[in-house]
């Protein structure tokens, strides 16, 4: 039986081909591309244009082929014809390049966060740094034309975006959007109740002006109690990002922590031992730093609360607008209240495992997403 080809398209791949350390880039490498390919489907990366007009840029890793198309469209289209893919899957789009190529193929586009204007309207309400604005409407139109022509099936990792797709790319109020939630990798040897965390607090993602990590820093100074590591490093505008950073790095905080890009094993002991993830954006969809916090029962505390997932498995500090310096005492109290209560903790510590074991485990969602494939190739 022919395998069927999926094009896996993306402009982030994890640090793969030199691309930035991002979500949806983590999500592509760490799950998609190693966990769908079997005997039947073969999974290759589509990062977009290469710098040449003509030459095509190959790279292979993790044994995936990762492709960068010639910039001329002649060129470009007659690789794609070539290469006759069954199917192409997105994480968001980043770019249309490859989807007006090949006119008469399938995308599955899976919404992990649509960003209408009005939620643009509340990222800008940062002043210390504003982040640099993606907002697309060409994209937008063109993602609503294919939509149309019926070449696109919407999934979701969130049922809490649906709408905010539907307002961002017009579609219609009955429009069919399946749940597939992300994956998450998940140590079914890890007991929360013999596990002995330590009184740790983590930042766990970009440091980036839309993360607003300087007030993961401040409550950190408000705490000296306890330690702090702000896992992550800067890549846009890394600049910027470091002069607001900078005082915080240098500064006399003996309990802040700058270990920064983390992965692996090291990842897997800083989420194991530390009893709270903080997140401090002024926006965000669902991140995967939520689930793989869960996995290891370490609670949330958040101005954002994904799927009630901050308020269900630690505490929603409510809507933090702005730089925030002014509401840092909330999410001090919130750590606190966890941080002082064990009993507490470690009960919805156990939910939170038990959670993401039933709803994102990387089984379950991969073959729900294979089925999905086989489904929509055979329409």
């Amino acid at each position: 039986m022919k395998k069927i080809k999926v094009g896996l398209i993306i402009d982030e791949y994890f640090g793969g081909a030199g691309t930035a350390f991002g979500g949806y880039g983590f999500l592509a490498r760490r799950y998609i591309a190693k966990y769908l390919p079997n005997e039947h489907i073969q999974v290759d990366v589509l990062l977009g244009k290469s710098k040449s007009h003509y030459a095509l840029e190959h790279h292979i890793i993790d044994n995936i082929d990762v492709y960068r198309l010639p910039r001329r469209k002649w060129f470009a289209k007659r690789w794609l014809k070539k290469q006759n893919y069954d199917i192409y899957l997105s994480i968001e789009l980043a770019y249309r390049y490859i989807l007006e190529l090949d006119i008469d193929k399938k995308l599955i586009f899976w919404i992990q966060d649509p960003r209408p204007m009005y939620e643009w309207d509340e990222i800008n309400t940062v002043t210390l740094f504003p982040e640099t604005s993606y907002y697309n409407q060409k994209l937008y139109d063109f993602i609503h034309k294919i939509y149309l022509e019926n070449r696109i099936k919407f999934i979701t990792q969130g049922f809490f975006l649906n709408q905010k797709a539907k307002d961002l790319y017009k579609l219609a109020d009955e429009t069919e959007i399946t749940y597939l939630p992300n994956p998450v990798d998940i140590d079914y040897n890890f007991d929360l109740m013999t596990h002995k965390k330590e009184n740790m607090i983590i930042f766990l993602g970009r440091i980036e002006s839309v993360k607003r990590g300087w007030l993961f820093c401040e409550i950190a100074k408000k705490m000296p109690e306890y330690q702090f590591y702000m896992l992550g490093q800067t890549f846009r505008e890394a600049d910027k990002n470091s002069v607001i950073m900078a005082p915080y790095i240098n500064g006399n905080i003996p309990n802040l922590h700058f270990p920064g890009h983390v992965d692996g094993i090291e990842k897997e002991n800083f989420l194991k031992n530390a009893k709270i993830l903080v997140n401090t954006s002024i926006h965000e969809a669902l991140p995967i730093s939520f689930l793989e916090a869960l996995a290891y029962g370490t609670l949330l505390v958040s101005n954002r609360n994904p799927e009630n997932l901050t308020s269900t498995f630690g505490i929603h500090v409510g809507d933090v607008l702005g730089d925030g310096f002014d509401k840092v005492e909330l999410y001090v109290n919130a750590i606190r209240h966890l941080m002082e209560n064990d009993e507490h903790r470690l009960a919805l510590g156990k939910q939170a495992i038990e959670y993401v074991k039933s709803v994102h485990n990387v089984e379950k969602c991969i073959n729900d997403l294979r089925t999905l494939i086989h489904k929509e190739v055979k329409k």
